[in-house]
């Protein structure tokens, strides 16, 4: 059974590859800009990350996607103590790696207006850190976590070519994470393999 199922992933591999090189393929990368909702927001300052894209046309208007990035928001208030001469703050921040697969589809062929959903997941940590002038107390970290949450993405965005084989992406989308809800808005480029 072990020998059949090698044989059919081995068959479907180069099935997928030898069709892969008759198919265009696109390689790009991007700056995003994140606006963080709800209890998020009140906590959070405005997202600043980037992101890695891998694209395959699979029909002339729908195209499969894959996007990797990092993207990191500040506390929007960060607490501050003076008493005696003695100093104490307070900060914290949330990072998010995204990993995320979907689509685009583009609503006509010679236009680069586009709809795009992806799902995937976002590494998130969060990390809490107090410094001060106190003798003997110095910075130090509070603490922090992580998880792994499942997120939903939905948008659109407008392609504009620049040659040939550039062109530069600009795109919207909500992002639906449970306690990380965001708006993402991405400027960036992509380069035809």
């Amino acid at each position: 059974m072990r020998k059949i199922f090698v044989t059919i992933l081995l068959v479907a591999g180069i099935a997928f590859t030898s069709n892969a090189q008759t198919r265009p393929m696109f390689v790009g990368a991007g700056v995003v800009v994140s606006l963080p909702m709800g209890d998020f927001g009140d906590q959070s300052k405005l997202g600043i990350g980037g992101t890695a894209a891998f694209e395959m046309e699979f029909m002339p208007q729908l195209v499969g996607t894959v996007q990797a990035g990092y993207i990191s928001w500040g506390a929007k208030d960060e607490a501050e103590s003076s008493e005696g001469g003695f100093n104490v703050s307070a900060s914290a921040s949330v990072s998010a790696v995204p990993v995320m697969v979907g689509g685009k589809y583009y609503f006509m062929p010679d236009m680069g207006l586009y709809g795009a959903a992806q799902l995937g997941l976002y590494f998130v940590s969060a990390d809490a850190e107090v410094e001060s002038n106190i003798p003997g107390l110095g910075s130090f970290d509070v603490g922090g976590g992580s998880s792994t949450e499942f997120a939903f993405k939905i948008g659109g965005g407008y392609e504009i070519p620049v040659s040939p084989k550039f062109n530069v992406d600009l795109s919207a989308a909500f992002v639906l994470i449970s306690d990380f809800t965001n708006i993402e808005f991405r400027a960036g480029g992509k380069f035809a393999l």
